[in-house]
């Protein structure tokens, strides 16, 4: 048998820097081939990233390859060129079994039945489930008895029981990375040595802010779900042995999470002694110096913060659990310590209380810029990205804008408009897109500055940010008339 695994493309080229391509393999599906691979080895399994190839050539290469199963993860973004890709590979073969996954797939299950001519979803994490939905394929089992799938039987789709989580991470291989060309992909823009690319040394987070639309990770419990030190290691090694990689990004939703367990990994690596350099994700809190300590030693040299707001009342609205007073003190413990912050920060933020709608007007979220540049001015930030709030589905935000009536007329349904429409996905109470275009404006100066500040870009990050400053000045433009 023979199988495609694809990263959805949009249909469109999207609006500039709006999607992460040429940055990082999808590991999603590259997890999934790693998987069905262990398990069912005369498999013929190909990959291709869709973000790379765009629509017709991820179709064309499916065609080449000829396959009797085609898995289509997807994001929000790129539902729309999902669907379409479906109905092409199911006109070009109506007996291909065309099989729908990943963050959207989840969070709407019935969507790509609607929209789309597939045959089944997976729901959730995809690994068990589509090893056990290519068993039942190969020996006729029902499809009823696979745990987290949605199936079509003629025009009726049945839903399955959920999918537990994998407890052991340890027994999934590492991604399947050969699968796609490396070269590909250059990495983050901050880097200190080259190659780069990215691990995941958890699954999940404990925590529940209202902006996080991270679904298939709350499908089941636990919520966080943690790799042993000792098997990430491995990974490294397997990286740096396989594909000289000299620099990893850790894109686990934070870091330290488990301080014990974090702790533990910063260890590992000591011991092990690699010489590569590392970054990852943390939150604010908390944050021993013991730990910042341990990371330093073990090569971390940059991390991303995930601050949001400068307003407290909005960090507790969100239920992000920290305090600006603990985002100052984690900045300050990580430059004592020579870490490169990197201040996540989000625009006119929205949240519930008591069922009230309630959010960051334009003079709150000024208010947020002014936190950023004062962290900036005393050193603790070396670099700074604003996003606008965006209501992905799956987050209690898209709940909230639903129940609101927050969304532009269509929006919530029409997703090719989330990459080529405007950058502000809700439409708030006394806030005009005219004055939001300039904060944002304003938002992206203070990234620019922050960025040739730094002096750690190269050559080949100048497309990027002269397109971002591009797309910047346009939002201007459009704030003045």
């Amino acid at each position: 048998m023979k199988l495609h695994l694809v990263f959805a493309p949009p249909v469109k080229k999207p609006k500039q820097s709006a999607l992460p391509e040429h940055v990082y393999p999808p590991l999603g599906i590259l997890y999934l081939a790693g998987y069905l691979h262990k398990f069912l080895p005369e498999l013929e399994i190909q990959a291709t990233d869709g973000l790379l190839l765009g629509l017709e050539g991820t179709y064309n290469e499916i065609i080449r390859h000829s396959p009797d199963i085609v898995f289509i993860s997807f994001i929000t973004p790129c539902a729309q060129g999902a669907y379409e890709l479906a109905r092409r590979l199911k006109e070009n073969a109506p007996g291909r079994i065309v099989v729908m996954g990943g963050p959207h797939a989840t969070a709407i299950p019935a969507e790509p039945f609607e929209k789309s001519p597939c045959d089944i979803v997976v729901c959730g994490e995809g690994e068990k489930t589509s090893l056990e939905l290519v068993q039942a394929l190969l020996s006729g089992r029902p499809l009823s008895e696979v745990a987290g799938l949605c199936w079509r039987d003629n025009d009726k789709v049945i839903t399955n029981q959920p999918r537990e989580f994998i407890q052991d991470l340890d027994e999934i291989p590492f991604p399947a990375r050969d699968l796609l060309a490396s070269k590909e992909y250059r990495g983050w823009f901050v880097t200190k040595k080259n190659p780069e690319t990215i691990i995941l040394s958890s699954r999940g987070c404990p925590f529940d802010c209202t902006f996080c639309s991270n679904i298939i990770w709350k499908s089941s419990k636990p919520w966080l779900r943690l790799r042993s030190p000792e098997n990430i290691a491995d990974e490294i090694e397997h990286l740096q042995k396989t594909f000289s990689i000299r620099e990893f990004f850790d894109n686990g939703d934070e870091f330290n999470n488990n301080i014990e367990h974090a702790t533990a990994v910063c260890r590992e690596l000591i011991k092990r002694d690699f010489g590569v350099t590392w970054k990852a994700q943390l939150r604010a809190h908390p944050l021993p110096e013991e730990l910042v300590r341990l990371m330093a030693r073990a090569g971390c040299w940059y991390v991303h913060l995930g601050i949001e707001s400068g307003n407290q009342r909005t960090l507790d609205g969100t239920q992000k659990n920290i305090t600006l007073e603990q985002v100052e003190n984690a900045c300050r413990l990580l430059k004592k310590h020579n870490i490169k912050v990197f201040g996540l920060f989000m625009l006119y933020n929205v949240w519930e209380e008591d069922g009230h709608l309630q959010y960051e007007n334009t003079r709150d979220t000024l208010n947020t810029l002014a936190f950023a540049k004062g962290l900036v001015s005393k050193g603790l930030l070396s670099y700074v990205s604003s996003t606008i709030a965006t209501p992905y589905p799956g987050s209690k935000l898209y709940g909230i804008a639903k129940k609101h009536r927050l969304f532009p007329p269509g929006l919530d349904q029409d997703w090719e408009q989330w990459l080529s429409g405007s950058d502000f996905m809700l439409r708030l109470p006394g806030v005009t897109e005219k004055e939001a275009s300039g904060v944002y404006f304003r938002a992206s100066l203070l990234r620019a500055y922050c960025f040739l500040r730094s002096g750690n870009w190269k050559a080949k990050d100048i497309p990027l940010f002269a397109g971002k400053a591009l797309h910047a000045i346009r939002l201007k433009l459009n704030s003045l008339f």
